[in-house]
């Protein structure tokens, strides 16, 4: 895409590590090492915690004008989180600050890389090349990572030693945005659009910002479960090889570079919303047809068939959320995706615990129930919000 800037690929970084190394290293490690989902789900808890911070992050990366340093130290903290685990014992203290690491590297890149195209975007249709370009980075490090995993797993390679590959890569990320870095961002950024900060619309935004929040806090459940344990679960549940799950999200990663070329050409004609609802809309089919095959003898080709289609949505829901935020929200830019990631990440974490929790009481068919709750929330908030924009929105503020 024309908008590709090297900077970019610091969200391979997320790709390596939040999608790859989580659900195909670092979950099965876990339950390996220690035969514990209860723990499972509290290090993926402390992972979501760390979205805590994200408003934290973004306004001090405004005040100080610190947004390339933060980029480069969340890049560090990836690679040293995979260094800890590398040689991690089995004392649950070990797995914790592993999560933590992961989690305050992972919202920190998903705060500040969304906030230097927010800034440096002069419309629409820039804005949606853009966030396409830094997507498809993420999947790119998706592909590169799960090809390597599934070598290893081929030439019979220990977890713990594949573990290197993801430090590798991540150490090659650091090295080209250290070479190629984004451009500065100074200062508090101010919306361009007068009718933006006009009165009616702010207190619109705080009616629908909320809603917003909610469904994207719910539909966590649904997307952080099925991808970040899905290859562990349709292990334990459909018997599909970690490996072939492996394969599986590397050629997925590969539909999602097309993918998310399509969506950034449909954000750019009509907006972010139609994208946003199509996402969840497939999420809910994806997750009905978890919960309704579980114990089912079904072909072991669908349970990663569906692990591909989910990748599709949740790599347009990412896209996008970040512009739909910057139009409901009545903060400022960098506290908004702040504020988003904080909802994202208490999602991951509270419906990630919770699903650990239930694997330990009723078993890892039991995650899809709590999927298919989770996203069942997310549409009814996105329902209600939907009524209210169409009923009563400043025309502006979803353009």
């Amino acid at each position: 895409m024309r908008s590709f800037r090297m900077w970019h690929l610091a969200q391979a970084s997320l790709g390596i590590v939040q999608w790859v190394g989580i659900a195909i290293l670092l979950s099965p490690i876990i339950i390996d090492r220690t035969g514990s989902g209860a723990l499972l789900g509290q290090v993926m808890a402390v992972i979501g915690a760390a979205g805590l911070l994200a408003p934290l992050i973004g306004a001090t990366a405004d005040k100080l004008s610190c947004h390339r340093l933060f980029q480069k130290l969340a890049l560090c903290i990836h690679f040293i989180a995979v260094l800890i685990l590398y040689f991690a014992e089995t004392t649950s203290f070990i797995y914790w600050t592993v999560g933590l690491m992961i989690g305050i590297g992972s919202v920190a890149l998903l705060v500040l890389n969304p906030t230097f195209i927010m800034a440096g975007s002069k419309n629409q249709k820039e804005e949606g090349q853009s966030l396409a370009s830094l997507f498809q980075c993420q999947f790119f490090g998706i592909i590169v990572t799960g090809l390597l995993i599934a070598a290893a797993e081929h030439f019979l390679i220990e977890p713990e030693e594949q573990l290197l590959i993801l430090a590798a890569l991540i150490l090659i990320v650091f090295l080209i945005v250290l070479a190629f870095p984004p451009p500065v961002i100074k200062g508090k950024m101010e919306s361009d659009n007068p009718v933006e900060n006009s009165q009616d619309t702010l207190a619109f935004s705080k009616v629908v910002w909320p809603l917003f929040l909610a469904a994207v806090f719910f539909s966590m459940f649904l997307s952080a479960n099925l991808m970040e344990l899905g290859p562990l679960l349709i292990k334990e549940v459909f018997m599909v090889e970690i490996g072939n799950s492996a394969l599986g999200m590397a050629a997925s990663a590969f539909i999602s570079l097309f993918m998310l070329e399509s969506a950034g050409r449909w954000m750019q004609k009509s907006g972010p919303f139609k994208v946003w609802y199509a996402a969840q809309v497939v999420y809910l089919i994806v997750g009905a047809t978890f919960w309704y095959t579980a114990g089912k003898d079904v072909p072991q080709l669908l349970p990663i068939l569906l692990l591909v289609v989910l990748m599709q949505a949740m790599c347009w829901n990412d896209m996008i959320i970040p512009a739909i935020a910057d139009r409901l929200s009545p903060a400022s830019p960098a506290l908004t995706q702040g504020l988003l990631m904080l909802c994202m990440a208490g999602g991951f974490g509270i419906g990630a615990m919770l699903a650990g929790m239930s694997i330990d009481q009723f078993g890892y068919a039991s995650v899809f129930d709590l999927s298919l709750i989770g996203i069942l929330i997310a549409l009814a908030c996105i329902v209600w919000l939907t009524s209210l924009m169409k009923s009563g929105k400043p025309k502006a503020s979803i353009a």
